[in-house]
């Protein structure tokens, strides 16, 4: 772990991040030390740190930074950006360029490989996620919502579906949501919350790959329900096709399992297919 560059697993008790979760982090897939997605990442931290107005950040100081922790090894790199120690109570100088540079490394989760050969379980959370245009699209470190929903069940289901208070399907607790429908892949608008994922975007751009159009709209859970094929992907565990969401089955398409091997061959060989 560094911590501005310095090797220490020491932080103060008075850094905003703690106090107030105030900044923002990216969890980073490296293969053989080589951050995945790299672009999408940096540049939804430098959008994150810009909406909540802390220090702009150094890029290629943070990229020498993963470099040192992740070595040449397969693993996961955390970056997180705080507003630092200041004065106590929620008000800071905004001329103050005072931050926390958090940089560590953790083993690749274990993932089954049935979860991407197979799919995995979905259920509908029944905490529901408020809306916020201001924290909309950011990684922000308040996810207590996030927390709270995953709370809810145990090893029986893989991923969690969050929606709005009106009823919108947003994301699921770590993943961002896509269903088949018409021959289009539809994902839901995050103008109102959720985080707008490196993979999602990732995705977006090249669903061309599957054939298929990829559109942004407000989705209802009927419409989830109603899908003929449904995904989850993060930027960490890729890609996971749903074969199982409310006592309903749901077959993987031609067009999820085509992005899927897209993602394999063009990003990283550590997404099984």
């Amino acid at each position: 772990m560094l911590v501005n560059g310095l090797p220490s697993d020491v932080l103060s008790i008075a850094d905003r991040g703690l106090l107030y979760g105030d900044g923002v982090f990216e969890t980073i897939l490296c293969e053989a030390g080589r951050p995945v997605l790299l672009a999408g990442h940096t540049q939804r931290l430098e959008n994150g740190c810009k909406r909540l107005g802390l220090a702009k950040q150094e890029l290629p100081t943070i990229l020498a930074d993963i470099r040192e922790v992740a070595r040449q090894d397969d693993c996961v790199v955390k970056v997180i950006i705080t507003r630092g120690v200041r004065n106590r109570g929620y008000s800071f100088d905004k001329q103050d360029n005072t931050s926390t540079r958090i940089i560590y490394r953790d083993d690749l989760p274990g993932i089954p490989v049935d979860y991407y050969r197979q799919g995995i379980s979905l259920t509908k959370c029944e905490y529901l996620l408020p809306d916020n245009k201001q924290l909309a699209g950011i990684k922000h470190l308040n996810h207590l919502d996030q927390v709270m929903a995953r709370s809810e069940w145990g090893k029986e289901f893989q991923e969690g579906i969050m929606l709005a208070n009106d009823g919108r399907v947003v994301e699921g607790t770590m993943t961002n949501v896509f269903i088949e429908s018409n021959q289009q892949w539809i994902t839901p608008k995050l103008e109102n919350s959720g985080v707008l994922g490196v993979m999602r975007q990732w995705v977006m751009r090249n669903c061309f790959h599957a054939e298929i159009e990829c559109v942004e709209k407000d989705i209802q859970l009927s419409e989830l329900q109603n899908a003929q094929s449904i995904f989850v992907c993060n930027s960490v565990v890729g890609i996971w096709p749903v074969t199982k969401f409310e006592g309903k089955t749901y077959l993987v398409s031609k067009a999820v399992s085509t992005i899927m091997r897209e993602a394999n061959s063009s990003l990283t060989k550590l997404y099984p297919i």
